[in-house]
């Protein structure tokens, strides 16, 4: 069977907690959507039925750290960072010993590792710890 492509629109699969702000007419993001937060502690949550995951996000110089998790089990720290924008990229896959119902965890850590010269002076600054969600895939 093909993979099942979920897209962050609303009224998707995707469960929101926090504060995050979607955005429309995003040209090279997938359906022209991306969903952002640099809120500490705001949770994405997609269940599914599947045997394998892949996040799809945007990676820029206004990137942090997330925390992900799928059933609960420990989390990894995945870096949104990077000095280039970049659309579309397979962020974290995750592949799962069977099949069936599961649920990917998605967790804003309001922080970013430090990266020289690329930062604005003010780190501290939630200007560069957004995590971006362009959507999932998963595959049977």
């Amino acid at each position: 069977p093909p993979a099942t492509v979920f897209d962050d629109a609303v009224g998707g699969a995707i469960l929101l907690t926090g504060d995050w702000q979607r955005q429309t007419g995003i040209a090279p993001a997938h359906a022209g959507t991306l969903t952002r937060s640099n809120l500490k502690g705001a949770t994405a949550e997609l269940t599914f039925e599947g045997k394998r995951v892949l996040w799809f996000t945007k990676l820029g110089a206004d990137c942090g750290l997330a925390e992900v998790s799928v059933d609960g089990l420990e989390p990894q720290v995945i870096d949104t960072y990077s000095a280039d924008v970049i659309w579309g990229i397979g962020i974290y896959e995750k592949q799962l010993p069977t099949g069936g119902r599961h649920t990917l965890r998605i967790k804003v850590l309001g922080q970013h590792l430090a990266h020289p010269a690329d930062y604005a002076p003010d780190l501290a600054s939630p200007s560069v710890m957004w995590v971006h969600i362009d959507g999932f895939r998963v595959e049977p």
